[in-house]
């Protein structure tokens, strides 16, 4: 279940219920395909969102063309969001894992050895 999506100018980032917390997934606004590869999973919602919307933020800067009178003002948008996302995860402690990572470890097996790094 989608909980939040925010647009960019080529992708849809959208906040979905994960067991380990929120995934924030692109979704391709042309197409409508996901990139299941660039998922990032969180643990708290706040920062979720957060890095959603700079997410966003930065698609819209990325994709502006010269012409673009809101240049300064699309650059000084994505440097807010920025940092909010970098306060956010500091205080929550929370700056996300891979989805990658996530789909590896739960392909282990449950009795098998796990590793801890130091």
């Amino acid at each position: 279940m989608i909980l939040a999506a925010c647009e960019g100018r080529h992708w849809q980032y959208e906040i979905v219920e994960h067991a380990d917390g929120y995934v924030v997934r692109m979704r391709d606004l042309d197409t409508g395909d996901l990139d299941e590869d660039c998922a990032t999973v969180f643990r708290t919602m706040p920062v979720a969102f957060a890095f959603a919307e700079m997410s966003a933020a930065f698609d819209r800067f990325t994709a502006s063309t010269d012409e673009e009178a809101d240049d300064a003002q699309m650059a000084t948008e994505f440097a807010v969001s920025e940092r909010v996302f970098c306060d956010l995860s500091s205080r929550l402690c929370d700056g996300g894992v891979a989805g990658t990572l996530v789909q590896a470890w739960e392909r282990l097996p449950a009795d098998g050895p796990r590793l801890t790094l130091h």
